[in-house]
This record gives structure tokens, C-alpha cells and sequence, in this order.
């Protein structure tokens, strides 16, 4: 049976990301809010999809 392949995920640290792409916490906080981006927790560490943030960022992501 095949299996449907996902989208390969670039994880990088929720502090990182705003060094990163120059945002603030709460606009990450209110992306994750609105169901744009997905926070994945591991342990007290907050990760973020790349993809996902580029996404955001350029618009071609739909908001809740």
C-alpha cells in the first residue's frame, strides 16, 4: 500500500525564528492562534515550521 507522502518539515526554535525573520513573539503567538502556523513542544522547547512561516509571511497561507 503507498503511503501519501508528507511535506518535509524544517523545525527551528520559537526564539531562533523571531531572531530569524525579525518578528516579535506575539505575532508567532497570534499566527498559532488564528490555526496558520503549528507550534510543536518538545519539553519546555518551542519549535516552528519554516515552511509554514514563510507561508505566513508571504500570504499564501489561509487564516482562520
Amino acid at each position: 500500500m503507498a503511503e501519501v507522502a508528507e511535506k518535509p518539515r524544517n523545525l527551528i526554535r520559537l526564539k531562533d525564528a523571531i531572531q530569524r525573520y525579525s518578528l516579535s513573539r506575539s505575532t508567532f503567538d497570534r499566527a498559532a492562534n488564528a490555526g496558520v502556523i503549528t507550534k510543536h513542544k518538545v519539553g519546555r522547547a518551542t519549535f516552528l515550521d519554516t515552511y509554514q512561516i514563510d507561508a505566513f509571511i508571504t500570504g499564501e497561507c489561509q487564516s482562520v
